[in-house]
C-alpha cells in the first residue's frame, strides 16, 4: 500500500510592515500608472499643464523606443509587484526583478545616452532610488517567501 504525504499548506500571516510597505508601494505604483497614462494619451498638454518647461518636454517626448519599454516596464511592474505582494504571491519576487530590469534600462538612458538629469530637475535621482527601493523589495519578499508568508 502506497502511502502519500501532504505537504503542509498553511502559510505565515504577513507581518505589520509587510501591509505598510505594499500599500505605499501600490499606492506609488497607482500615481505612476496614471502619470504614465496621461503621459501616453495626452503627451506634451499634460507635461505643459504639469507646469514643465519646453526642454523638459521635448526630453520625455523623444525617448527611443528601447527607453520607453524600460520605463513601461518599470512602471507597470512596480504596480503588479506591489499588488502580487499584497495578494501575498511569491510571484511578486519576480515582477519586482521584471520592475528592476525596466528601471536600469531607463537609468542608463536618463544618465548615459541623453540630457536626462538636467531634464529631471530636482527629481533626477528618482530613478535610481526607486531602483534601490526595488532591490530591496526583491530581498524583502525573497525573505517573504523563505518565511512562508508569500505562497
Amino acid at each position: 500500500m502506497k502511502t502519500t504525504t501532504l505537504k503542509s499548506t498553511t502559510s505565515s500571516p504577513m507581518p505589520w510592515h509587510g501591509w505598510i510597505l505594499g500599500g505605499i508601494l501600490l499606492l506609488f505604483g497607482i500615481a505612476s500608472c496614471l502619470d504614465y497614462i496621461m503621459s501616453v494619451a495626452q503627451g506634451e498638454t499634460y507635461f505643459r499643464s504639469s507646469g514643465m518647461t519646453n526642454e523638459q518636454i521635448m526630453y520625455y517626448t523623444s525617448f527611443p523606443l528601447w527607453a520607453t519599454i524600460g520605463w513601461t516596464v518599470s512602471v507597470w511592474g512596480n504596480f503588479f509587484a506591489a499588488a502580487a505582494m499584497l495578494f501575498r504571491s511569491r510571484k511578486s519576487v519576480g515582477l519586482f526583478v521584471i520592475c528592476l530590469i525596466g528601471s536600469l534600462g531607463f537609468i542608463v538612458y536618463s544618465y548615459f545616452f541623453s540630457a536626462g538629469v538636467e531634464a529631471m530637475g530636482v527629481l533626477w535621482s528618482m530613478p535610481i532610488i526607486m531602483a534601490l527601493v526595488t532591490t530591496a523589495m526583491i530581498f524583502y519578499c525573497q525573505y517573504l517567501t523563505q518565511k512562508r508568508v508569500l505562497r
